[in-house]
């Protein structure tokens, strides 16, 4: 009988402490952009998918780069997107082009400003047109990696609601150097390998009424599942749509 109790008294508890995002189905939807020659859009998906839903957010991913414009974006209240700016119409052989046009830098630019929020993960601040809208709402620019490793992400500000619940964690994977463009305030996290390479590796920002978040892990499946990972970007997703 005492174990009854016990049972019945832990799922009350269970119950009264569900989380409310699967009190409504007026979530917000995501449209997630993955994939390019040297990410698999298997295992993004795979990887992101989780995040998805723990948080109950519908999600539709995409790996045509076309599908991503101003139409799209219209259906949606976060963008993800987990790829280089590279496309290889010839073969790999050949060289590459930067398929983002100048047309799709600005509906990013408005859905953003519009309310929208942007999750740009790994390798999304890599090889795009430089000088246009896409790079002035990212804050910083792609500067290069190593081969993938362990480093550690060190969290710089513990008092961001994208980092809350948040330790330092190690991982395996490619630690992204990047130019930084924005001040130390905006700053979420570090990462720093063992022989002391260092890098901004997350920042968030905040654009006419939408929301801007850059977390650098993502080349390896380990990495995205990692559950400090997989928190930043469960927060992430609350943080930007103001949930």
């Amino acid at each position: 009988m005492r174990l009854a109790t016990f049972f019945l008294i832990a799922s009350l508890a269970a119950a009264q402490n569900t989380s409310t995002v699967y009190n409504s189905w007026k979530r917000p939807r995501v449209l997630a952009l993955i994939g390019d020659r040297y990410h698999s859009p298997v295992y993004i998906r795979d990887g992101l998918a989780p995040a998805f839903a723990r948080e109950n957010m519908p999600v539709t991913f995409i790996e045509d780069v076309t599908q991503l414009n101003a139409e799209s974006l219209k259906a949606h209240q976060i963008l993800v997107i987990l790829r280089d700016g590279m496309n290889w119409p010839d073969g790999y052989n050949k060289p590459a082009v930067k398929w983002m046009t100048d047309a799709q830098q600005q509906a990013i630019w408005d859905f953003v400003n519009n309310g929208g929020g942007f999750l740009a993960l790994h390798n999304s601040q890599g090889i795009y047109p430089p000088g246009g809208l896409y790079y002035k709402l990212f804050g910083g620019d792609y500067n290069g990696h190593p081969k993938p490793y362990v480093f550690t992400v060190r969290v710089e500000n513990k008092n961001h609601a994208v980092t809350a619940g948040v330790e330092d964690f190690e991982i395996f994977d490619e630690q992204h150097t990047v130019k930084y463009y924005l001040d130390r305030e905006h700053l979420l996290l570090r990462s720093i390998a063992r022989d002391n390479l260092a890098s901004e590796a997350g920042w968030w920002r905040e654009m006419g009424k939408g929301r801007f978040v850059y977390l650098a892990p993502g080349h390896t499946p380990d990495a995205l599942a990692h559950p400090m990972m997989q928190r930043l970007i469960r927060n992430s997703l609350n943080w930007l749509t103001r949930h």
